[in-house]
């Protein structure tokens, strides 16, 4: 007879596993929360002597371990050594004319970036595969960090992968096969296998098929792909427990069925699966689904039985005592997050004498309940139809779409040219479902924008949703789900009627953008959204989804702030570095008005976005001196210009007013001659000056500053920018007066928070 393990020993030491490794990777907040909730679970469920004894050790040995990684995470390379040979050790990307990739140089692993020059070149470029050597010319650079606030830190990325630098390289020579190892194999395989799809199935399915084959979603249009997040169905498109379940149980029927042993089975299938993780790119439910069948098919050897949860503890203890740095993957939080609270919630879902669509809506409700938490801490929202979504959508992948996208795939492998009608269908199902995925995402009020909490209202979500939890075991789950949907709507009047307010010179590189969000909600004003200049390219040369402004730092910025409408949106004038953001945001976001200097709408940036806001029905008002809105005791004083001929910069709207304390000025790309006019009319001393035309020498004059004796500048501009920008002689002229200078080029956003009439200011780098 086989032994089985005490019920829940192991999952108690997964948890001390999670708090060992949080308080040893410096996460104390997170870490002492987890510690204190093991603890009280024990207690709480007067557990056995060993059971406190083993959480103990396992704590301690997983914050040795982490501590021990944490040593090792350090760089051996320099910039002041040549460069060795580049070893690539994944599938490069080619992006239109950028390729970027994973690789080694002196056995530590860095990303490459390479812009290739020419169309012959991205012919010898697509021929690099993983287990390539190269003699490279370049440089190594240090990864960026994020230079606005809550946004994603690439450096941090890189350092949790322990990557700390990134080759720009210059050109590649000497390139030669390496000896393959069977990792380079199975990767290569897996690029073959993408390309097959490429070449053989129609355009419209290759996106899906890669996606559910072999989880590579880069082939999914940005349109879909929002489409799905919106619905909050976009897991549905990797490869996930239940998919990994489907080809594990196909492969097995078909040994099964072909004679072989039962003993020849099981190593067989574990074999498969170690090889079905390395081609599907190792993916964390991948990693998390494909390990907890092998642990179950090797105990079934042994003389031990454990459960389905026992098995999920020992692949979560594994992979953190591996790599630490694991627990702030997002994918591996949401992937063992959602298995475990199924697994502890199977007991009062999985009922024999519970009809399907109970079971499912159970499930569903779980899964959703249980990520939640995750998604408002990362993304700053969730989907609010995404459980309706889910029911919909779930069944329709896990039956249909998903076992046509295999069939179809094994189809074309073994029968290219037979049973047509298998690829017509599933091309029609295909379609079928991103039109409706389409149809459902563009329902207004989809998604529920929260901002990004503090700690302690992410402890209040997790004790909620375990709450609720509780109550749908005892099948009394509506007061706990009250609390938590009162909890939801308290966190969303908080966010928008805080009575902190904010202005926030936002770094968007070469140009310029400015949110200013009033206290109580009082107003949201953005004064210019940035923009890219974007120069003629080929066709091979241009990305799938090319870097936009708007979309990548503007729009998560102001998700992240729980910003979901501007009052007013104001273009100083119509150079692109200070609109070209304006379509996208006019397109993706509400805006109630848009303030533009008189004549700029005459210019090719800007009627494209007068256009778009015609079609949404957003009022545009040409303004000019004097003009003035009130917000509660805050006033706004359009300065400039005074007339209605509009000759570019020294026509900018400038923009006057009294917040938190301070006197403010923002003066777009105003020049000396706008100074001297403004200065001529008007008595202003200002605090802050938002300096003009980014520092350029053509601006800020020595008159201009000693009328207004600023105590702080701050200059909005590119990093290396080619145009020099801030000038040497304004610079100079500003220290001269005493200013206090801030550049976005160096120390990225700059924001002032207040309460009433006192206020910081925090850079985000120091």
């Amino acid at each position: 007879m086989n032994k089985s393990l005490p019920a829940f020993l192991l999952f108690f030491a997964a948890a001390a596993t999670l708090s060992g490794t949080l308080l040893a990777l410096q996460s104390y907040y997170w870490g002492a929360f987890f510690f204190f909730a093991l603890l009280a679970v024990l207690y709480l469920r007067k557990s056995p002597l060993y059971a406190w004894l083993i959480s103990f050790f396992v704590f301690i040995s997983a914050a040795f371990m982490s501590n021990f990684h944490e040593s090792t995470q350090h760089t051996r390379l320099s910039i002041k050594n040549p460069l060795p040979f580049l070893t690539i050790d994944s599938l490069p990307e080619i992006d239109g004319s950028s390729l970027r990739g994973f690789g080694k140089l002196d056995g530590e692993r860095i990303v490459f970036r390479y812009k290739i020059p020419s169309e012959e070149e991205l012919k010898r470029t697509k021929a690099l595969k993983p287990g390539h050597t190269c003699r490279v010319k370049g440089e190594l650079t240090v990864p960026s960090q994020n230079t606005n606030p809550n946004m994603f830190n690439y450096r941090r990325y890189l350092y949790e992968r322990d990557i700390h630098w990134i080759l720009k390289v210059d050109s590649f020579e000497e390139c030669r096969e390496s000896e393959d190892g069977w990792e380079f194999s199975l990767i290569r395989w897996r690029a073959s296998g993408l390309n097959y799809i490429e070449d053989k199935f129609p355009p419209g399915t290759v996106g899906m098929t890669q996606a559910l084959v072999f989880g590579e979603t880069g082939k999914i249009s940005p349109e879909m792909m929002d489409d799905y997040r919106s619905l909050g169905i976009v897991h549905l498109l990797a490869i996930s427990g239940l998919h990994v379940g489907l080809v594990f149980g196909m492969f097995y029927f078909i040994l099964i069925r072909a004679g072989v042993t039962r003993e020849s089975t099981l190593w067989l299938s574990i074999v498969f699966l170690i090889f079905y993780m390395v081609i599907t790119g190792g993916a964390p439910p991948v990693v998390r689904a494909s390990s907890m069948l092998i642990i179950l098919l090797l105990f079934r050897k042994s003389p031990f039985t454990i459960s389905t949860l026992d098995s999920l503890s020992i692949v979560f203890m594994s992979l953190l005592f591996m790599d630490p740095y694991s627990i702030f993957d997002i994918g591996f939080q949401l992937s063992f997050t959602v298995s475990y609270s199924l697994l502890l919630s199977s007991s009062s879902i999985l009922t024999a004498e519970s009809p399907y669509l109970l079971q499912l809506f159970k499930v569903t409700a779980v899964a959703q309940l249980s990520s939640l938490p995750i998604m408002i801490f990362n993304f700053y929202e969730f989907s609010i139809i995404g459980f309706a979504s889910n029911l919909l959508f779930v069944p329709l992948f896990s039956l249909i779409v998903l076992p046509m996208a295999l069939l179809t795939f094994l189809k074309e492998l073994f029968l290219p040219s037979g049973l047509e009608w298998l690829n017509m269908i599933y091309g029609l199902i295909v379609s079928g479902i991103e039109a409706l995925s389409s149809l459902l995402a563009a329902f207004p009020f989809t998604t529920l924008i929260l901002g990004k909490p503090q700690d302690y209202i992410m402890i209040c979500y997790i004790c909620l949703v375990l709450a609720v939890f509780k109550g749908m075991e005892k099948g009394e789950w509506g007061l706990p789900s009250l609390f938590l949907s009162a909890f939801i709507l308290l966190h969303i009047v908080w966010t928008q009627f805080s009575p902190f307010g904010d202005v926030v010179f936002i770094d968007v590189g070469q140009g310029d953008a400015t949110l200013i969000d009033l206290p109580y909600n009082l107003g949201t004003y953005l004064i210019d959204t940035g923009g890219t200049v974007q120069f003629p390219k080929e066709d091979w040369e241009r990305k799938t989804k090319p870097f936009s402004i708007d979309e990548d730092v503007i729009l998560p910025f102001l998700k992240s702030k729980g910003i979901t409408t501007i009052d007013k949106l104001l273009l100083t004038h119509g150079d692109l570095d200070h609109v070209g953001g304006a379509a996208g945001l006019v397109d993706k976001i509400k805006i109630k008005e848009i303030l533009i200097t008189p004549g700029s709408g005459n210019k090719n940036e800007m009627r494209e976005i007068l256009s778009l806001a015609e079609k949404k029905d957003v009022p545009v008002k040409q303004v000019l001196a004097p003009y003035t809105w009130k917000a509660k005791d805050n006033i706004f004083h359009i300065l400039m210009p005074m007339d209605d001929i509009y000759e570019g910069n020294n026509d900018s709207l400038v923009v006057y007013s009294e917040m938190g304390g301070l006197k403010w000025l923002f003066s777009g790309d105003l020049e000396k001659e706008g100074e001297k006019e403004l200065v001529d009319t008007y008595e202003v001393k200002t605090d802050v000056l938002k300096i003009g035309h980014h520092g350029s020498g053509t601006s800020s004059s020595g008159i201009f500053l000693e009328e207004l004796k600023p105590r702080i500048g701050v200059i909005s501009a590119g990093r290396d920018n080619r145009f020099g920008h801030p000038h040497p002689d304004v610079v100079t002229r500003l220290k001269d007066q005493g200013v206090v200078i801030h550049s976005t080029a160096e120390h990225g956003a700059l924001t002032y928070r207040f309460l009433g009439k006192r206020g910081t200011f925090s850079a985000q780098l120091p």
